[in-house]
């Protein structure tokens, strides 16, 4: 619990701290006057007129929502006499509406006029309109024709200004969304790019594979619902995209809840993540086919979204009974509720249609910071899982230390030996296999005792991975025994090697005399057996091995 909170305090700092900056990185004072054409609009609709009409509380007058063929002539009752500016632009909102803009009834602009015969997909956003140099002191009047049923009746107002000073006020009053749009889809791109690196090297990271897609979804949802893409793709390919966001992000809070409770009884849960996977794609497709158009189904994705909130809530509810003590579950799920709370005020906000625009509100601009909030707290969950992950393999090293390597010389052991036998049995190339055995261990033991035993072996295998490993595999396999595993060696160079071997053991006599260092030793190429396999290429080195054993304790004893 501690933990979890000082996540929570954390991800509160950091986003303070990207807010204030933030201010001071999009702090905007414009070169020019900017007008807004707030009141004094001449509505006329169904061949009625509202006088000194405010476009933002139209529905007052004309009803709270439009249908399909419906027609709005906007005029500006006064002559456009402001401001001075070396490049004039009208800044005005459209939702689902075509639209023709007039000066002194003279046609300046039209945009998806065609919409209104064949039906295809208008969606909603700003429009910038170019003035001639000389629209001061001309009536202006809009045409709107509405293309889509249950289109919001309310507009932002127009505004005219320098078009530099437009865009950057656009900008400006959306700092926090498009900072947090674009943040999330680079942080979801970067962290999946990790989380794959991560899934292919080890167990655990399905976790930060669903959060990663789920932060691009979101930095998807909040670019395009806040109109930060304008100047780059289209009003319908935006409002599109934000409603293909918005529904795909519910079935993927399934898939992490899922995830994150996998203990649980999660029927009821797998089959709400599948139902509405399939509404979602089904919205998709059909309007992609043209059938129904995408915005239309945004009641049932409410619904589908409220009883993704309650899931959420009662999953909560039961980690915090259950006293859940993994660290990955609590921090996220803390963001998962942080987040929820964030649709929650978005859904009632969509469904009363309180706002045309959210830079309208101060609050709504602010909604994208619980996103930021879920992202910095997945980013505190990346470090728990890679310390663990590290600690974890850190201690598989250790373990296959243990299993695969000898304690005493270093060397790799019998099980390692074992593995690499496997690996020649495989393959078609000549090996080698070199059986060496020390001589008079025992002796040593009994004598000089085992701590000069071991120094014996430590030494030995010294000199023998000096001379061998860099041509092949040396290995420990029992208590005296040892074997190197050689590829591509001729019989000169292997016996030039084993001299060597010698030379060093000499000089080991001479450094701790206390000790014998003597080996006995035998070789034998895999050309050289019929069945050519690694066991019978061994018991043939062995075989000779110890018969040079014979020879030298013959020696040994005729020298006596």
């Amino acid at each position: 619990m501690r933990k979890t909170i000082s996540f929570v305090t954390i991800s509160l700092v950091i986003i303070s701290v990207i807010i204030l900056l933030l201010q001071m990185l999009f702090k905007f004072t414009p070169q020019y006057p900017i007008m807004t054409l707030k009141k004094g609009w001449t509505v006329t609709y169904h061949n009625e007129q509202y006088i000194n009409t405010n476009l933002e509380k139209m529905s007052s007058k004309v009803g709270a929502a439009l249908g399909r063929g419906d027609n709005l002539t906007l005029t500006y009752a006064v002559p456009i006499s402001s401001p001075d500016v070396p490049f004039p632009y009208l800044l005005f909102k459209t939702q689902y509406m075509a639209y023709e803009v007039y000066l002194d009834d003279e046609l300046i602009a039209s945009e998806d006029m065609s919409a209104t015969i064949d039906n295809h997909f208008v969606g909603k956003g700003y429009n910038k309109i170019a003035l001639p140099l000389d629209f001061q002191n001309k009536t202006l009047s809009i045409r709107l024709f509405v293309v889509e049923n249950n289109t919001s009746a309310d507009m932002v107002s127009p505004m005219i200004g320098n078009f530099d000073d437009l865009y950057r006020y656009q900008l400006s009053s959306v700092y926090i969304p498009l900072f947090t749009g674009v943040f999330l889809i680079i942080f979801g791109q970067v962290f999946l790019s990790i989380s794959l690196l991560f899934y292919m090297k080890s167990s655990g990271v399905s976790t930060q594979v669903i959060c990663s897609l789920m932060n691009m979804l979101i930095g998807v949802w909040i670019i395009s619902s806040y109109e930060c893409t304008e100047i780059l793709i289209t009003n319908s390919f935006s409002t599109f995209a934000e409603h293909v966001a918005e529904y795909l992000l519910v079935p993927f809070i399934y898939l992490l809840i899922l995830d994150l409770h996998k203990r649980y009884n999660n029927r009821v849960v797998t089959v709400l993540g599948i139902a509405s996977m399939s509404f979602s794609t089904l919205f998709i497709v059909l309007h992609v086919l043209n059938i129904v158009h995408i915005h239309h189904f945004q009641v049932p994705y409410l619904t589908l979204s409220a009883i993704s909130i309650i899931i959420i809530a009662g999953y909560e509810i039961t980690d915090l009974r259950r006293k859940i003590k993994n660290a990955t579950t609590r921090t996220l799920m803390a963001g998962v509720c942080v987040l929820s709370a964030m649709f929650v005020v978005y859904a009632v906000v969509t469904a009363l249609h309180l706002y045309t625009d959210y830079r309208q509100s101060p609050v709504l601009v602010a909604l994208p910071l619980g996103a930021m909030f879920f992202a910095i707290v997945q980013l505190l969950n990346y470090f728990i899982f890679m310390t663990h992950a590290f600690s974890q393999k850190r201690a598989y090293a250790s373990l296959r230390q243990i299993a695969y390597a000898d304690n005493l010389t270093g060397l790799p052991n019998r099980a390692s030996c074992d593995k690499k036998f496997l690996e020649l049995n495989n393959t078609d190339r000549d090996y080698c296999i070199l059986s060496l055995d020390l001589n008079g261990l025992k002796e040593v033991n009994d004598n000089a005792g085992h701590p000069a035993g071991d120094r014996l072996l430590k030494s030995f295998a010294e000199a023998l991975s000096e001379t061998f490993s860099e041509l092949g595999f040396c290995c420990r396999i029992g208590g005296d025994e040892f074997l190197v595993l050689l590829e591509g060696i001729d019989r000169k160079s292997l016996d030039n090697r084993i001299k060597l071997l010698i030379s060093k053991l000499e000089d080991l006599d001479e450094k701790d005399p206390e000790v014998n260092h003597s080996v006995s030793y035998g070789y034998a190429f895999s050309t050289e057996a019929e069945e050519r396999d690694t066991h019978t290429v061994f018991i043939l080195a062995d075989k000779r091995m110890y018969d040079f054993k014979r020879k030298y304790y013959s020696h040994m004893m005729t020298r006596e």
